[in-house]
């Protein structure tokens, strides 16, 4: 059989199986999830790009509440400015706003948010050394996570 006789393959026979993998941990999305309908804050540890970040998993509402008064505290000596900042960092926990009904409705949450978090390296001291800080991250960049956050001492 020439070239110019040839007949292409059908697509059935081309198809392959395919692996697909995850791009997120729905349990993780679902523990999420917990945290911003219902409030529930617990310590968690993550793996995040060979390291790990360690803390309180908390809600978004309660992360933009909370950096918003850490981030407008530093106008204490601008009230000017600290207002506004505080309002407007503030204004985006109604992204966290849902009606019990429509709690079944709501997408996967695709940003976890800690308090007191500290970031743990091999062979390092905690970062940072003495509190910890507020953190968001992607929960598709989570490798994995262990419930418990770690503590100096």
């Amino acid at each position: 059989m020439t070239e110019q006789n040839a007949v292409p393959p059908r697509v059935e026979d081309q198809t392959q199986p395919v692996t697909v993998v995850a791009k997120t941990d729905w349990f993780l999305q679902n523990l999420v999830g917990f945290a911003n309908l219902w409030g529930i804050e617990v310590g968690i540890t993550l793996q995040v790009s060979g390291m790990l970040v360690s803390g309180t998993l908390i809600s978004g509402d309660k992360y933009f509440e909370e950096f918003a008064a850490q981030f407008s505290g530093g106008f204490k000596n601008s009230p000017e400015l600290s207002e506004p900042f505080h309002k407007l960092i503030s204004s985006y926990k109604k992204v966290y706003d849902v009606a019990p009904e429509e709690e079944s409705d709501c997408p996967p949450s695709n940003f976890v948010h800690l308090r007191n978090a500290q970031f743990y390296h091999p062979g390092q001291n905690p970062l940072p050394t003495s509190q910890g800080v507020l953190w968001r991250g992607r929960v598709a960049e989570v490798g994995g996570f262990i419930l418990g956050s770690f503590s100096n001492g």
